[in-house]
């Protein structure tokens, strides 16, 4: 017919080559529209693992951090209380030096009347 000559079998000389070359088949190029994401968060290694009972973790969780805040209270309170301590201590100290200075009374007696600056009548 037009080019190909006739008599030859096959057609041109080129094309057994082509047809024993087949391309292997290749995934097709992934398409890039816009920016490239980021991804965020941790990377893989860095990640928690997934714990799978979750209710009876969020159980014990609950619980610890009760019991936490509790022992929390208690430290605040032991330590309010050895602040407190040193101040007790000193009103008690105080508390002995105002006796000492006041004395106890020997007896009660009633002032039955003054005659001048130096001198009063007392009845016990």
């Amino acid at each position: 017919m037009g080019n190909a000559q006739s008599g030859f079998p096959g057609g041109p000389p080129g094309d057994k080559d082509k047809k024993k070359e087949k391309k292997k088949w290749e995934p097709p190029v992934p398409t890039t529209i816009g920016r490239k994401k980021n991804k965020r968060g941790p990377s893989g290694a860095a990640k928690l693992p997934k714990v799978h009972p979750t209710i009876r973790c969020n159980l014990k969780l609950l619980k610890l951090d009760r019991i936490h805040d509790y022992l929390l209270m208690e430290e605040e309170f032991v330590q309010n209380q050895q602040l407190l301590k040193p101040q007790e201590e000193k009103t008690q100290e105080e508390r002995t030096r105002v006796d000492e200075l006041r004395g106890t009374p020997m007896s009660v007696g009633t002032l039955e009347e003054v005659i001048d600056e130096n001198h009063a009548i007392v009845s016990s």
